[in-house]
């Protein structure tokens, strides 16, 4: 799968006797929008981050890190579907595994004193946002989380119901 990440953020900027801004160290997010695109979807969520240590660098391939391990991602895109108009589920692909979309944010630490970090992760889900095979991937959602270099995990958002 190609996964596109277009990330726009602003570091914290101290101008004059303005203080500057302030944000837990632990990554916060919240969902912003889902936008359709024929089979592909962009979903689009802000963020703050206090001590600005959100992303990974290409060669942050070791230990926790490594392939293979949880954290050689910091992007969690987890994908469920209404079943039968009724509850949620975890979307299964063909081998009946969790479906998942998974992400390397790179590294977006500012230069300067105030390290903080606010801005917009923007995702591609492609080639589909939703399960072609299932019969219940008529109403879907994700639930989102982001983890920064310390593993600190971010609050879980979820999108609303995305029908097609």
């Amino acid at each position: 799968m190609n996964k596109y990440i277009f990330i726009l953020f602003l570091g914290a900027l101290t101008i004059g006797c303005l203080k500057p801004e302030e944000y837990p160290n632990e990554p916060i997010i919240a969902f912003e929008s889902f936008t359709q695109l024929s089979d592909s979807g962009i979903l689009l969520v802000s963020f703050t981050d206090g001590d600005g240590n959100v992303g990974l660098a290409e060669g942050d391939t070791m230990n926790e890190f490594s392939p293979g391990n949880k954290y050689h991602h910091n992007y969690f895109v987890e994908y469920w579907e209404k079943v039968d108009g009724v509850g949620w589920q975890r979307g299964k692909d063909i081998n009946g595994d969790d479906i998942s979309f998974l992400y390397r944010i790179p590294v977006l630490t500012p230069t300067g004193k105030n390290k903080a970090l606010k801005g917009n992760i923007s995702v591609t889900i492609e080639p589909s946002y939703y399960n072609p095979i299932s019969p219940d991937s008529d109403t879907i959602k994700y639930i989102i989380t982001l983890v920064d270099r310390d593993f600190n995990e971010s609050n879980t958002v979820e999108s609303p119901e995305i029908t097609r």
